[in-house]
């Protein structure tokens, strides 16, 4: 075990349930335990907030979802008063505060793009976005990416050079999802499902790159099948809206955002996602992990994670994916291949222990140590 010289600074732009903030909640506790010790900054404004200072790991509050001169300043004290060593930025506006304070400071900085999103943006601030990435980029010693998929398309848009990007896949904590999932038939109590349903679920920010709206209309187009969306965000209202101009009625659950949400995934027959762009979807590889069969969008991100040539994979329209989830639920047998092979394809290529250590690697590369 190596000593950290001093404490790590992760930095977050939200704490919200979501692939960034879990990540970091699952680094956090890996670091510690490998000797390092890791601060999480960032907004209290979700439920993951309380849950890292639960698990024993030290937070502060800081509004680096807002553009203020002020955050920038409470960074740059917390680096100085705390002698951080090396500051970790996870977002886009954790990415501005993060880089520019250690540049002020003089201490390294390492950067994680979580996806790479900014397509709905205007075309001018488009260009802004991608020139100021390019600047932060040159003040940057490690710029990680969590697939090869994001790494091809960084490079294109010329985010960093090859020199400085490591890619880093994200990893679920196998031991402690087995170790705290419930049940089927708790996990149904819980949401308030029939026990003999055929239930079709997902574990999602509510954002338009999601596209939501497809999983809606493809389960309207099945019958007797429920939906569970587990989560929040902007699209809520147009989603529930959606769900009642289908005359969805009781098969489609808004279960809100949820602690711990992976406890819940073994409600579900089948794990359904329809993003139309992603980094590395945790919570896909959560419910691979614990066997659930995987039906989800044909983009890079997906290809990367499932299997070869999965029959998870379709084409992202709603005649795709109804017709991949009709076929799924008629089929038992299919639903039973389909999660072994997840199974055995998330614990053996996506355990966090690796993810970990190679960020404990990056560290020691970066400081020296």
């Amino acid at each position: 075990m190596t000593p950290s010289p001093g404490p790590i600074l992760q930095l977050l732009v939200s704490t919200r349930p979501g692939g960034g903030p879990q990540h970091v909640a699952l680094l956090g506790r890996g670091l510690q335990a490998r000797g390092w010790q890791p601060i999480v900054a960032g907004p209290a404004d979700g439920v993951l907030f309380d849950g890292l200072a639960k698990a024993g790991i030290e937070t502060v509050k800081l509004a680096t979802n807002r553009l203020r001169p002020s955050t920038l300043a409470r960074v740059v004290g917390l680096v100085r008063e705390r002698r951080i060593s090396l500051v970790h930025s996870h977002g886009k506006g954790a990415g501005l505060y993060g880089r520019l304070a250690a540049r002020i400071t003089g201490v390294p900085a390492i950067h994680t793009f979580h996806g790479i999103h900014f397509e709905r943006y205007a075309a001018p601030a488009r260009a802004a976005y991608l020139a100021l990435e390019r600047r932060l980029s040159a003040w940057t010693a490690i710029v990680v990416n969590v697939s090869r998929t994001q790494e091809r398309e960084g490079l294109a848009l010329r985010l960093f050079t090859e020199r400085q990007s490591r890619v880093v896949q994200n990893g679920v904590d196998v031991a402690r999802l087995t170790a705290t999932a419930l049940d089927r038939r708790e996990a149904r109590r819980e949401l308030g499902l029939p026990g003999d349903a055929m239930v079709v679920g997902t574990v999602a920010r509510f954002d338009a790159v999601k596209h939501l709206d497809v999983l809606l209309r493809a389960v309207a187009r099945v019958p007797d099948v429920i939906l569970v969306l587990v989560g929040d965000g902007e699209e809520s209202a147009r989603l529930r809206g959606l769900a009642g101009s289908l005359s969805l009625g009781p098969r489609a659950v808004f279960a809100g955002e949820r602690v711990d949400a992976a406890r819940l995934l073994p409600a579900f027959d089948v794990y359904a996602t329809t993003s139309h762009k992603e980094g590395m979807p945790l919570a896909v590889l959560e419910a691979m992990a614990l066997g659930l069969p995987v039906l989800a969008s044909d983009i890079p991100a997906h290809r990367e994670v499932l299997p070869p040539a999965s029959p998870g994979l379709f084409a992202g329209d709603v005649d795709a994916m109804a017709a991949a989830l009709a076929r799924l639920a008629g089929d038992a047998a299919a639903r039973a291949a389909l999660g072994a092979e997840n199974r055995m394809r998330a614990r053996s290529e996506f355990d966090a222990r690796e993810m970990v250590g190679a960020l404990h690697a990056l560290y020691g590369e970066v400081l020296g140590v």
